[in-house]
């Protein structure tokens, strides 16, 4: 967690250059809950850092769903045919791996939701500058390793 010049907005003042331990311990608690939020959102820019292209993998993930539906009949949707002719795989494979990426990107979503919100609570619950930092520590790493090796790249 960082811990030198920080700034918050707290009890109507905005206190700004501040260390972590000169902080009143309520504007500690919310730079550490803040500080989880930043490393949630920056764990996701991570693995896909732009909305067009999440939208991109949410359609070739709607359309690989209904092939796979249909048996894998009739006509390859046009954006499992776009990663199947780029990856040399047969429609069904390009399907299959499009759906694999698409729950592993669910459940990286899910699981940093976890790790965010559950590390927040706990931030809020914490009394001293010391425990929320180490919370803080703790949520920070594990959103950062949820996210190891997620690039989307069908």
């Amino acid at each position: 967690m960082q811990t030198r010049n920080l700034s918050v907005d707290f009890g109507g003042a905005f206190l700004a250059g501040y260390n972590y331990e000169a902080l009143p311990v309520g504007a500690a608690l919310l730079v550490a809950a803040m500080q989880i939020d930043q490393a949630a959102d920056v764990a996701r820019a991570s693995v896909i850092n732009d909305p067009l292209r999440a939208l991109e993998h949410q359609r070739a993930a709607d359309e690989a769903r209904a092939f796979q539906q249909a048996g894998y009949a009739g006509d390859t949707p046009a954006y499992v045919k776009a990663w199947a002719d780029a990856a040399g795989l047969e429609p069904q494979e390009a399907a299959d791996s499009i759906l694999a990426k698409a729950k592993a990107w669910d459940d990286a979503l899910l699981s940093l939701r976890a790790l965010r919100l559950k590390g927040k609570q706990d931030v809020q619950k914490a009394t001293t500058h010391a425990e929320a930092e180490a919370i803080a520590d703790v949520a920070i790493a594990a959103i950062k390793e949820s996210v190891q090796g997620l690039g989307l790249d069908v």
